[in-house]
């Protein structure tokens, strides 16, 4: 078979499997979010296991811990989008009025815009993606039992490994794959959760309506380096803009300038250890696509799989070479 003829079955076998996948996204999108769950529990549930705890004790305290984390979670998500959308039409009122004035105060100055701006697409896009993930939280039962099942087979893990690729070598190989993995979505999770929680309570100081959805949308997005930060800002600015003025969304938008920096660029790389970032185009085709094949959910965890794809590729020097092509410094510390 020559090298085309074989590059056509691969890219025909990728299609048919993206295919598969998009048609089977309402089981594979809480099955995977239930993976990633799993892998950022783990090293709270081995911390446990170093303490002595029993295996089924530590898995208990660590399921209730996210069971507790998801009613919460879900509620803040049901009471913050039925809030934001009773009153979403009074913002997009607002919103157009202020558009409106805009347009006539260029008009006046010779200024003709080409087309008429509607920035009212951040506030119904932040809706309508947190209405996509709350009705995946609907199936919290089945994603608890798969980060059950998943976390208590972790400790058995390894020897399988061992056992199932006839030596130390390649068990080791693939060890070091799901420990970059796990690094990489504790180090993200724990910096989001941050970075949300700074979020919210400066808004709160700001007296901005919404401010615990907001610092959800923060905590959300901030799995999407390089744009995720500015996509969560937006909708928060644009709303501080109408109900407070120009002051006091500058503000807002220079605590979300200052948390970034400090969470998502000194803080997240100090503990990651190592540069993992994408580059944009990167990141861009990795939002169209995984959304495209998932939903709005997939927008979400399109970042962190596309990472497990490169830190896949990066664990063979086979394919080490096209792990550099997703971004600069892949392999550097």
């Amino acid at each position: 078979m020559t090298a085309s003829l074989r590059a056509l079955v691969v890219l025909a076998c990728l299609a048919i499997v993206a295919a598969a996948l998009q048609q089977a996204r309402e089981l594979v999108v809480p099955f995977l979010l239930a993976a990633f769950v799993a892998v950022a529990c783990e090293p709270p549930l081995a911390w446990l296991r170093g303490r002595g705890l029993p295996n089924a004790l530590a898995l208990t305290v660590v399921l209730a811990g996210i069971l507790a984390a998801a009613v919460g979670l879900g509620a803040l998500i049901g009471t913050s989008v039925e809030g934001f959308r009773e009153a979403l039409p009074a913002y997009l009122e607002q919103l157009h009025e202020r558009v409106a004035g805009l347009e006539a105060w260029l008009a006046a100055r010779g200024v003709n815009l080409p087309a008429e701006p509607d920035p009212s697409f951040f506030l119904n896009f932040v809706s309508d993606l947190l209405s996509g993930f709350g009705s995946v939280l609907a199936n919290v039962a089945f994603i608890l039992l798969t980060v059950a099942f998943i976390l208590a087979e972790s400790l058995e893990l390894p020897a399988r490994l061992r056992s199932a690729l006839g030596g130390a070598g390649p068990a080791a190989a693939l060890s070091g794959f799901a420990g970059s993995v796990n690094r990489y979505l504790a180090v993200k999770a724990l910096t989001s959760l941050l970075t949300g929680a700074l979020v919210a309570g400066w808004l709160v100081l700001l007296g901005i309506d919404h401010a615990a959805l907001w610092g959800l949308v923060a905590f959300l997005f901030n799995f999407i380096p390089t744009i995720g930060s500015f996509l969560a800002a937006v909708p928060a600015v644009l709303l501080a803009l109408l109900q407070v003025g120009p002051g006091l969304a500058a503000l807002a938008a220079a605590g979300y300038l200052a948390i970034n920096v400090a969470v998502g660029i000194v803080l997240e790389n100090r503990l990651m250890g190592r540069q993992l970032g994408l580059s944009a185009l990167v990141v861009f085709v990795s939002l169209v696509f995984w959304g495209w094949l998932l939903g709005p959910v997939g927008m979400l965890l399109s970042i962190p799989l596309t990472v497990v794809i490169k830190l896949g590729l990066e664990a063979s020097p086979a394919t080490r070479p096209w792990a550099e092509l997703l971004g600069p410094g892949t392999g550097t510390r």
